[in-house]
């Protein structure tokens, strides 16, 4: 799945202007070091989102999620999450004898009639039907899902119009004389 959260036209726009400039290597080196400054900081906003949002452990959102880069010949970044839903026992289950709790989605989520096999993990389970058996797992939130979904997108969008005025302002650096740093 690919979801593109930006207006293309206005940044091409400025970019082109940046080139007729600049020349095109050094625009490309601007845009791609704004992309990648700008990128870095939504990214992170967007893990503690995801965190808040989902109440997945920060650690495994971090080994979930990927950053790549923007360069000079690829003027994007990328924010890549893997995985599949999580279990329960991810969530610090407890049991009761009502069914199970455990914090899910940032609020205590009850599963009636559910309970947790501690020789299997702590993972929980729910009966399929009225017989002793069959059994089927319980499962909490995925990244890749939750990475789409309300707050932390809100928070990657807030992020966009920041790309521009730090490509905005290593331009005019760059034009003014000065050096600015390196990139791959």
């Amino acid at each position: 799945m690919r979801v593109v959260l930006l207006d293309a036209d206005d940044v091409r726009i400025r970019f082109e202007a940046a080139c007729h400039r600049l020349g095109d290597g050094e625009a490309r080196r601007a845009f791609s070091m704004a992309l990648n400054k700008e990128g870095r900081k939504a990214y992170t906003a967007h893990r503690r989102a995801l965190v808040k949002q989902t109440s997945i452990p920060r650690p495994v959102v971090t080994a979930a999620m990927r950053f790549d880069s923007a360069r000079r010949n690829r003027l994007e970044t990328r924010i890549t999450g893997t995985g599949r839903h999580l279990s329960l026992s991810v969530f610090k289950p407890r049991q009761f004898s009502y069914g199970v709790r455990a914090k899910v989605w940032g609020r205590p989520q009850t599963y009636r009639s559910a309970f947790l096999v501690k020789g299997y993990g702590n993972e929980a389970f729910k009966r399929a039907g009225k017989a002793r058996l069959p059994i089927e797992r319980l499962w909490g939130p995925a990244v890749p899902t939750e990475m789409l979904r309300d707050e932390a997108v809100a928070v990657w969008q807030d992020h966009l119009p920041s790309v521009d005025a730090e490509a905005k302002r290593l331009i005019g650096l760059m034009i003014g004389g000065h050096r600015i740093g390196s990139l791959r």
